[in-house]
């Protein structure tokens, strides 16, 4: 599991620089902070004990690692606390920069199948933390990406090429990818998320 968590995770948008979900996790984080600002010990916190953590497993090497990379790169600021009798720390703020790129990232729906196990799940928690409107819109796209590549794979399962022992190989991967597809899209649509987009496209509850 930490080895499938640890490819995913290093997976990357496409639009824009380089970037770990686990980066996206630590902006959404501070971003819902009531005060504006979180300490990194804070931080770790939410990745070891709450809903988080069961997605992503961020050592704190790593996390200070990704924040002293956010803050270079103008996503957050940070500050050191003087603390009396006590060693200083490091308070992170959001910045405007920061706050544009996570919300361009948790609006785009992943595009593979795969992707949902890790990335998805990050940019619904956050969502859903930061404004449950953001998580329905998500929803809503991911829904549609899920849809039209099962009709994809679908279309390429009835046209299967002639038969000889790689080909009839290459048919099973692609019967397990609609499946794990058709399975993704079933789970989409058990979600809070996606009841609320038909009761708003209805008028009314289902």
């Amino acid at each position: 599991m930490p080895d499938e968590m640890n490819r995913a995770d290093r997976q990357t948008v496409r639009k824009g620089p380089e970037r770990a979900a686990s980066e996206y996790a630590l902006l959404g984080l501070i971003a819902q902070t009531a005060e504006g600002e979180i300490h990194g010990y804070d931080l770790s916190r939410s990745f070891a004990e709450g809903a988080l953590g069961r997605i992503i497993r961020l050592e704190p090497g790593m996390l200070y690692h990704y924040l002293k990379k956010l803050a270079r790169d103008g996503c957050i600021t940070s500050r050191v606390e003087r603390q009396s009798g006590r060693p200083d720390r490091q308070v992170h703020t959001l910045t405007a920069e920061g706050d544009a790129l996570l919300r361009t990232w948790i609006a785009s729906p992943v595009r593979s199948t795969r992707e949902i196990r890790l990335e998805f799940l990050v940019k619904l928690y956050l969502a859903r933390t930061i404004d449950p409107r953001h998580a329905v819109t998500l929803v809503t796209g991911q829904r549609s990406v899920m849809r039209a590549r099962a009709a994809r794979l679908t279309e390429q399962v009835a046209t299967p090429p002639p038969p000889d022992a790689d080909n009839a190989f290459g048919e099973s991967v692609l019967r397990l990818r609609l499946n794990q597809t058709e399975a993704a899209l079933a789970w989409l649509d058990t979600l809070p998320e996606s009841r609320l987009a038909v009761e708003e496209t209805t008028g009314g509850p289902t």
